[in-house]
């Protein structure tokens, strides 16, 4: 196959991908408002007297994941001398998937904290991170043909 038609089904199937995690970022928050709308008032799970602590671990671990997202979405494309172009964008994809995936998590983190506490607010702060991660790194098919064009010269796009 040649470059471009590998570009677009790469492409097609990794904003599937990217969509389907964007999808579930809602679907949780749905789910928080039904639990806050059934359950009234929703304290949480956790019989503790003292939540700083679990919040402070939830939002700590939400920054270390924006940083690893960008260290990692560097790391994960670096190329091999020689590498055919169908191969760096198969890298691309995969790319793509994971940081989708991996933004996600402090999305994952604010909802495990509001069943532990209860905190909605938590939630949906840890929700925008990851909302905000999703639009910054979702895949764009300029800059993907940008990447492939400075990687490899010689290639029609």
């Amino acid at each position: 196959m040649e470059p471009f038609a590998d570009l677009k089904k790469a492409f097609r199937s990794t904003t599937l991908a990217s969509g389907a995690v964007i999808v579930t970022l809602f679907i949780y928050a749905v789910i928080v408002e039904v639990i806050k709308s059934e359950l009234k008032p929703f304290t949480g799970f956790l019989l503790m007297a003292d939540k700083q602590v679990l919040r402070y671990l939830s939002y700590g671990l939400a920054i270390l994941v924006v940083v690893l997202t960008r260290i990692l979405g560097r790391t994960w494309l670096k190329g091999n001398p020689g590498e055919a172009p169908q191969v760096f964008i198969q890298k691309l994809s995969r790319a793509a998937v994971l940081t989708a995936v991996l933004a996600e998590v402090p999305a994952v983190l604010g909802f495990v904290f509001f069943l532990l506490t209860g905190a909605a607010r938590d939630f949906y702060y840890l929700l925008f991170v990851s909302l905000f991660l999703e639009f910054m790194y979702f895949p764009r098919t300029k800059t993907w043909v940008e990447m492939i064009k400075n990687t490899y010269p010689q290639a029609k796009f």
